[in-house]
């Protein structure tokens, strides 16, 4: 019966997948591409210098193969000659690779996770181990050694997994055809890389099930819509909040649905909202540089607030690189000797310091961004299918491989998940924009250093930053360090307030208080050190929101005030929310 399924497999394969096949000759193109060949090369330069180091300490060398020979010997003795299945070697916490029961009950099969685990934490803690070695070039050999061993995680084949084997065999294989199918379709809509899909794509509409909040477009250029959100108490308060998202992802990461969105419940607390929503640039916008998301976007959008509002200040938060956008702006209306526009502003994991960026910092250095420029100026942009896969693959087992699984092994169909919709919801960045942010901030640091960034002619300066900050950050964020964001709060002048929130970079911020998930911890100082700030910080449960409103609720008079007129005579309403912007998708093939 089996042989008969794969027979049919076969001829499925050749009959009804032919642009598969196709997709497939273009994956194998790729590997010629410059930026492929330059990650070989530095991978072969810092495989060269792990061997010189491992040849330069043999007695450390022969004392890690003694002790993973005596660990795998004892694997062997208890399963194997004893059938005794207690783990010698145990999965790390969270690693749910191995969770179903055949991989403890069956002796094949716990043996084989028990000796995967063993090579995976012997050859990791190898790396680690070997000295002489600068700290940038063992991150990159450790984070690439994992990436490949993680990709040969037993988990991943039909063979070696009990539970895909078993569902293989009692659906006569009908989950690969499915999973065959979904495998076809995302082959399509992805770029250089194969993209899995996270959830159902057409689960989701923008403006009526997630970035439905009420509100009107009151302003647009060719970098952003400026959206004002109706209000949903009788009185406001009397600054109005504006909110710049980043724009390697879509705004609506703050508006997902009712239970899930801070705009919504930042409305019910009495603010008025104001939401940057930027375009998603493609060929026709390479010249878009860092510095126009300044002058020509957060600067405009200030601008449009103070006129709509009759108000002379802003209070300003920032999502991720949306709040180095922020944060580029007040010292740039510094450099430029300008009155105060923006009263308070918050950080939501935001990198200013850029010399600790965490696992994508595996990626920086002068040979990889090279190949990377010269690919973006040829296209024009940096297709945001391909930077969400490179997300992805920071936490690869949990954001990927288990995709993988799901869909192409077990056939099983994505979930209906509104923050996974926006993940795979990919926007492109502009082709100077990216260059200036890989070799400028992350690999030169430029930001934090003097004389290092200029913008609309002047230079900027984060120590002129003397407005009260409040920097929010999480404790398992994969995509930009706590302790990154850290250094970059220790250089901006002006009061400075902390925070480090529980989870993740989305799950962390995207924290409503009804759902009381995850905690925070906060401090009255700010030690020279992350590691002493936490070990001084006080643990509180609950979301950070309610902390961060309090907050905010300092730089408003404690009168409320009866809301903002929608739009003015100079801002009309352009339409309703969410715009144009925000509806914009990558095409199904990238040219």
């Amino acid at each position: 019966m089996l042989h008969n399924f794969f027979s049919d497999y076969l001829v499925k394969l050749q009959e009804t997948n032919q642009k598969w096949w196709e997709d497939l000759e273009l994956s194998r193109a790729a590997a010629n591409t410059p930026l492929n060949k330059a990650m070989q090369e530095v991978n072969l330069e810092d495989t060269a210098k792990l061997l010189e180091g491992a040849a330069n300490q043999p007695a450390a060398m022969l004392k890690i193969q003694a002790d993973w020979w005596q660990q795998q010997l004892q694997i062997w003795q208890n399963v194997a000659l004893s059938a005794n299945t207690d783990d010698v070697i145990k999965a790390e916490k969270g690693d749910k690779r191995f969770t179903h029961e055949e991989w403890q009950q069956d002796i094949f099969f716990n043996f084989i996770k028990q000796s995967y685990l063993l090579f995976s934490k012997t050859y990791l803690e190898t790396i680690d181990s070997i000295e002489g070695l600068d700290d940038k070039a063992k991150e990159r050999i450790s984070f690439f050694s994992r990436q490949a061993i993680n990709a040969l995680s037993p988990s991943n084949y039909i063979a070696t997994n009990p539970e895909l084997l078993k569902l293989t065999l009692e659906q006569n294989g009908q989950n690969l055809l499915a999973g065959l199918e979904q495998l076809k379709e995302d082959a399509e809509s992805s770029a250089d890389i194969l993209k899995i899909r996270m959830t159902n794509n057409n689960a989701f509409r923008i403006g009526e099930d997630v970035a439905n909040t009420s509100g009107d477009v009151v302003f647009k250029n060719e970098l952003f819509e400026l959206i004002q959100y109706r209000p949903l108490t009788e009185q406001v308060n009397s600054t109005p909040l504006m909110i710049v998202p980043p724009f390697i992802n879509k705004y609506y990461i703050l508006d997902l649905r009712e239970k899930n969105s801070m705009v919504r419940w930042l409305l019910e607390q009495g603010h008025s909202v104001f939401m940057i929503s930027w375009r998603n640039p493609g060929a026709e916008q390479r010249d878009v540089e860092f510095g126009d998301y300044v002058t020509e976007g957060v600067a405009k959008a200030v601008s449009a607030i103070e006129e709509i509002t009759g108000q002379d200040q802003v209070n300003a938060a920032g999502y991720c690189i949306g709040g180095t956008v922020l944060a580029s702006t007040i010292a740039y209306y510094a450099a430029k000797r300008m009155k105060k526009r923006i009263k308070s502003a918050s950080f939501f994991t935001t990198l200013l310091d850029f010399s600790q960026p965490g696992e994508v910092g595996a990626y920086i250095n002068d040979t990889i961004l090279t190949a990377i420029e010269a690919q973006n100026d040829a296209k024009g942009y940096m297709d945001g299918r391909s930077l969400s896969v490179t997300f992805s693959l920071l936490r690869e087992n949990s954001l990927y491989w288990n995709y993988y699984v799901d869909n192409y092994l077990k056939g099983n169909s994505p979930v209906d998940f509104d923050l996974l919709y926006w993940n795979s919801d990919s926007t492109n960045v502009a082709a100077k924009t990216h260059n200036f942010m890989l070799r400028e901030l992350y690999l030169n640091n430029k930001l934090v250093q003097d004389k290092g960034v200029k913008i609309g002619g002047v230079w900027v300066d984060l120590n002129k930053i003397k407005i009260p900050s409040y920097f929010v950050s999480t404790k398992e964020d994969h995509i930009a360090l706590w302790q990154g964001t850290y250094r970059g709060a220790l250089n901006v002048g002006g009061n400075k307030t902390f925070v480090l929130g529980e989870s993740g970079h989305i799950a962390g911020i995207v924290n409503h208080p009804d759902k009381d998930k995850y905690g925070y911890w906060t401090s009255d100082t700010l030690d020279e050190s992350a590691d002493e700030w936490l070990a001084n910080a006080n643990h509180t449960e609950g979301s950070w929101w309610k902390h961060w409103h309090q907050w905010l609720m300092g730089f408003n008079a404690e009168e409320q005030v009866a809301p903002f007129p929608v739009g003015s005579e100079q801002f009309p309403v352009l339409g309703p929310a969410p715009g144009n912007y925000v509806k914009q998708v990558l095409p199904i093939r990238s040219e």
